[in-house]
């Protein structure tokens, strides 16, 4: 294993986690704005829940699709299409069109970034380097999102203040992400480098009728997607703890939301490299994915059986960041097990888009079955309920990965 990248390879993990960044900043600005977007959108709030889940069934029923165009074009031309094209609409949608205009808007991001984007970055991510390196890559890139995406919120919450939340300083914000993706699809365009993998010589392969059968008949293949589905759901369900703290623990709104940033920046930068340090040094994504569902389980277990009293605060921060470190170690590295399982290189795309539309469905049906959970249950019967759901998504995911981990042992025992 080599000790270090090259400098071309780090630049290529700085743009593809730049990339990953910026395309995903408009659509889920709500996220940090929802209320002041709201108002300046002109919509209520059942239409502007509306423009989101066009921008979420688009984006499910392209994820094959995309795989497939992957394996067939250009990555670097598929990434700068999707960045330019969301920048244009994002340009748009800060005049704050119509109702229909906004609905045009969250569509063409759905598909800009499936079709074009998302398959075509974990390609573009797994040709960077060679076998022994896809650990790290993975988790650099995913890391370097996290980097990128902490500056870019603290600096538009700052700029957003400063302008006194008006919507003027919001349309200024869209604006800057807008231009922010056009500019970071033409770096891409000219700067990402082709690959440094001894087989990118498979990259100029297309994928055919019979490598697509061949990638569903690969039992590994549905383990990849089962073991993602199930973090997936864990990581959307943890988004759930910030409330609990509010409403249950006694927290106030500020610590909440500084624990926030906590679970979701910067352990994302932290944990999503050193998952990828140690699957390299182990010379195995599976293990430590194995090893990030037992830390998940271990954790989730605590959180449940922990009293829901405001003394219960420090242990359970305690247990939330460690919580989060195993979910974050294990999203750096998940789509790297495409390497370990000898997924050719020019059906990568493809193997992304048909493993993503099963590990990205809880997107459709997480947050409804969570709403539902909290108005069925009372306080805090209603979390404890969110908590067991996710303890038995990682303990199925668990499951999948040693089986996964034992497929692989035993292929690397017969060589």
């Amino acid at each position: 294993m080599k000790k270090g990248f090259s400098a071309k390879t780090y630049v290529g993990i700085l743009l593809l986690g730049l990339a990953g960044t910026s395309i995903y900043l408009l659509p889920y600005l709500r996220w940090s704005y929802y209320d002041a977007l709201l108002q300046a959108s002109g919509l209520n709030n059942t239409e502007f829940g509306i423009t989101l889940s066009v921008f979420g069934i688009l984006a499910m029923v392209f994820y094959p699709i995309g795989g497939i165009a992957a394996d067939r074009f250009s990555v670097k031309i598929l990434l700068t299409i999707s960045l330019v094209g969301s920048g244009i609409l994002g340009l748009w949608y800060a005049a704050f069109p119509g109702y229909i205009p906004q609905i045009i808007i969250f569509g063409g991001w759905g598909i800009l970034s499936t079709l074009t984007f998302w398959s075509a970055m974990m390609k573009a991510t797994r040709m960077l380097g060679t076998s022994d390196e896809q650990g790290r890559l993975f988790g650099l890139v995913e890391g370097s999102r996290g980097i990128i995406s902490t500056a870019i919120s603290f600096a538009a919450l700052f700029a957003f203040t400063k302008m006194g939340e008006s919507i003027g300083g919001l349309k200024g914000i869209i604006f800057v992400m807008a231009v922010l993706n056009i500019v970071t699809g033409i770096l891409i365009l000219l700067l990402l480098p082709q690959g440094q993998r001894e087989d990118n010589r498979q990259e100029k392969k297309k994928a055919t009728v019979s490598d697509i059968i061949m990638i569903l008949k690969t039992p590994s293949i549905w383990l990849i997607a089962l073991i993602i589905i199930c973090c997936y759901s864990v990581y959307l369900g943890s988004t759930y703890l910030t409330p609990y703290f509010t409403n249950v623990i006694g927290a106030t709104a500020s610590f909440a939301a500084f624990l926030s940033i906590m679970r979701s920046y910067v352990l994302q930068f932290i944990c999503a490299p050193t998952g990828g340090i140690l699957a390299d040094k182990m010379k195995s994504v599976t293990k430590v994915i194995v090893g990030c569902y037992t830390i998940i389980v271990a954790a989730l277990v605590v959180i449940i059986v922990l009293p829901t009293t405001k003394s219960a605060m420090i242990p359970l921060i305690i247990v939330l960041l460690i919580l989060c470190a195993g979910i974050f170690a294990m999203r750096g590295i998940y789509f790297a097990t495409l390497d370990e399982v000898n997924i050719p290189v020019h059906v990568t795309g493809t193997a992304v888009g048909i493993v993503s539309i099963i590990g990205f469905a809880p997107d459709v049906f997480m947050s409804t079955i969570c709403g539902k959970l909290l108005d069925t249950f009372e306080g805090a019967a209603g979390y404890r309920a969110i908590f067991v759901l996710m303890l038995a998504f990682a303990a199925t995911g668990s499951i999948a990965a040693v089986i996964l981990m034992k497929k692989m042992t035993g292929k690397r025992a017969m060589k």
